[in-house]
């Protein structure tokens, strides 16, 4: 299983820190949606995670196709359930009703001028055809920073508070990441918030966490295992502040 990510940061598109500027690596469909946006935070958040999924799509065809496509050629849709996809326009710039819908499963997150995007292929994809589900990937990012108790004892299951317990020092950090990695697996099961959170239990160990990859147990209850049958693997890492959390669903 290859998983592809990239994280980025205004420093590496600064022009989305201009807030009149209409980027040309946009398409004429994005650029649309772009104009929709009132609220500057927003705007900069929703452009800053285009540019980090479209510069991981770039990079992906690369190296699979030999192809390095404009940016302004990759679009970056949403299905109605709310989880991002990419489709490829004929032409750059342009969007038409003819276009090839690449076959990955993508997810993009942001925190604090950071996003994070990841990317994992799947089968089954061709012209025209809506997104093969499996493997489906869900990624996350968060400042690591206290959370109330009120939070945890409402949102967390009672594994995930007593290893919160348990934790001590590094509440904080793994508080964070318990509530990180809840969020990646409703993007994998493409749900976002509109399930119990308390269906879903992240739990990781107590060594010291390093900046690299490493994995974490994901547990769902029978409810929720019974209506999504398959096969669950969890990464988590620091880096800097921010911690990342990625869930695979198969």
């Amino acid at each position: 299983m290859n998983i592809r990510w990239l994280l980025q940061s205004f420093d590496d598109c600064p022009e989305i820190l201009r807030s009149n500027a209409i980027p040309a690596w946009l398409g004429l469909a994005e650029q649309r949606r772009l104009a929709g946006f009132k609220v500057e935070k927003r705007r900069r958040d929703w452009l800053l995670g285009r540019w980090t999924a479209k510069k991981l799509v770039q990079r992906y065809l690369e190296e699979t196709r030999g192809e390095r496509p404009a940016l302004a050629e990759l679009y970056i849709g949403a299905d109605p359930d709310g989880a991002p996809y990419v489709a490829r326009c004929e032409e750059e710039g342009g969007w038409g009703d003819l276009f090839e819908r690449l076959p990955v499963s993508l997810s993009i997150s942001h925190s604090h001028g950071v996003a994070f995007c990841g990317l994992i292929e799947q089968a089954g994809l061709g012209m025209h055809f809506p997104a093969a589900r499996f493997p489906s990937l869900g990624c996350d990012i968060e400042l690591v920073e206290p959370r109330e108790m009120c939070f945890v004892k409402s949102f967390f299951t009672e594994k995930e508070v007593a290893m919160l317990y348990a934790a001590t020092e590094r509440a904080d950090l793994f508080a964070t990441a318990t509530w990180s990695g809840k969020e990646a697996v409703l993007k994998a099961l493409r749900k976002g918030l509109r399930l119990d959170v308390r269906c879903i239990a992240c739990l990781f160990d107590a060594t010291p966490p390093v900046q690299e990859w490493r994995p974490f147990q994901i547990d769902l209850d029978a409810q929720l295992s019974a209506q999504f049958p398959g096969l669950w693997s969890g990464w988590w890492r620091l880096h800097g502040q921010h911690v990342l959390t990625m869930a695979v669903f198969a």
